[in-house]
């Protein structure tokens, strides 16, 4: 069972509740539902018509706002309230504020996670010292609304996710142009990713060809070389009439005469010599 789930299930029985209480009744179930333990999550309970209905009642509606701060607000925001407005909102139990400071961790961690700090959570819900900050801490770690590590050394809770809480009417669009912008975003990269590949694979080509041209360039150069090679040598059999088979050539040396005036021949590597008279 996922947490979603296990939420919406703890929330089940005060939707039943709420379909048929007007009133103060339906006052009494938001009472309850907010000091629930195992209730985390409130939207469909706001949807409820005798729940709405609450707003045109002077002696209920601040019920209805407390309903409103639980499913989307924080505990910062009952402060503010309880300031600027005292009327506003009903005077919580301490069962309601805790839950209240669960979920603010939640909104801490999701939209300014640099005050993860000790005493910056200390400061925002009000906690005086660290062990009840931790016992707070731990408590939603428990209930599953963080996934979190107490950094007592450094005095930080390092968050990896947080559970999901109700969406204000109004953030909708704020979260549609976010997502928006997201995908623009995203959609920008890629473009820049590709065309960095196409500029890859360009030159990658390119560098083939070249390397092509350079060793076909090479070749060339070393058949030429070996055929203008062959063609000064003159060579001759031991007799002067050809070669036989496996037989060895022999320079002919144009160089001094020997002593009777005949060109000398000399074989290669060999020790063997003859001449011709003129």
């Amino acid at each position: 069972m996922t947490d979603s789930t296990k939420y919406l299930q703890a929330l089940e029985e005060f939707i039943v509740l709420g379909k048929s209480a007007p009133g103060a009744a339906a006052v009494a179930n938001i009472q309850k539902c907010i000091s629930s333990p195992n209730c985390f999550v409130f939207a469909e309970l706001l949807e409820l018509p005798n729940v709405r209905a609450l707003q045109n009642d002077p002696d209920h509606a601040k019920w209805l706002e407390a309903l409103k701060l639980f499913a989307y607000g924080s505990y910062m925001d009952y402060k503010h309230q309880q300031t600027t407005s005292p009327n506003s909102l009903p005077d919580l139990s301490p069962p309601q504020l805790t839950k209240l400071k669960q979920l603010s961790l939640i909104t801490i961690a999701s939209t300014e996670p640099h005050k993860l700090t000790y005493p910056s959570l200390q400061s925002l819900l009000d906690i005086p010292n660290t062990r009840l900050l931790e016992d707070l801490i731990i408590s939603a770690i428990y209930a599953s609304l963080l996934d979190a590590k107490l950094d007592t050394a450094n005095q930080r809770v390092e968050v990896s996710s947080t559970a999901g809480r109700d969406v204000a009417p109004g953030d909708i669009t704020n979260m549609i142009a976010a997502l928006e912008s997201w995908s623009s975003s995203c959609s920008s990269v890629l473009t820049e990713i590709e065309a960095q590949i196409a500029s890859i694979q360009a030159s990658a080509v390119t560098q083939r060809k070249e390397q092509l041209a350079y060793e076909k360039a090479v070749d060339d150069k070393r058949k030429t070389a070996e055929k203008d090679g062959s063609k000064g040598k003159r060579v001759i059999d031991h007799d002067g009439l050809g070669l036989g088979p496996g037989e060895d050539e022999m320079d002919l040396d144009d160089g001094p005469f020997d002593d009777q005036g005949g060109a000398r021949k000399t074989r290669k590597g060999g020790n063997r010599m003859f001449s011709r008279k003129r």
